[in-house]
């Protein structure tokens, strides 16, 4: 239904309602932790898509909730080093260039979004066994962080 969402990080078993949720734990404000909790993977999705998919979450909350969301970008999933058998549920084409797309995203986001602290979280810097890692490798090399370097001119 329109109001069941994941509810990752407070009871990764259930869906509800995380309206109920923050106000009963009284928060002040939502993040979240990794694309995979808020988007379906059932078998291989592409980032752009994802980033579709977090797009169209990032509205829900804004109309959903009346404290500051800090948006989330995820580098990818993969967590089958952790398995001896595949287990679905992969994001393709997470390279350093798409990951920059969801930096914007995130960047256009908070310029929407003046009157909160401007903070963006990201995953992670070194989940290697779920394919979500920030640190220099032989593949992207500085990949990951150059895109942070460019969008936010650090």
């Amino acid at each position: 239904s329109e109001g069941a969402v994941n509810l990752g990080g407070i009871d990764a078993t259930r869906s509800g309602s995380t309206k109920d949720i923050a106000r009963i734990m009284g928060f002040d404000s939502l993040t979240n932790y990794q694309f995979v909790h808020i988007v379906g993977l059932s078998a291989y999705k592409n980032y752009l898509d994802v980033l579709k998919d977090i797009q169209k979450e990032w509205e829900r909350i804004d109309r959903d909730y009346s404290i500051p969301y800090y948006p989330h970008i995820s580098v990818g999933w993969d967590n089958n080093l952790r398995h001896k058998h595949f287990v679905p549920g992969i994001i393709t084409d997470n390279t350093p260039e798409n990951f920059e797309k969801g930096l914007l995203m995130a960047k256009e986001y908070l310029d929407r979004h003046p009157n909160i602290t401007p903070l963006i979280t990201v995953n992670s810097w070194n989940e290697w066994t779920e394919g979500s890692y920030l640190e220099p490798d032989t593949v992207s090399g500085y990949g990951y962080l150059e895109a942070i370097k460019r969008v936010f001119k650090l």
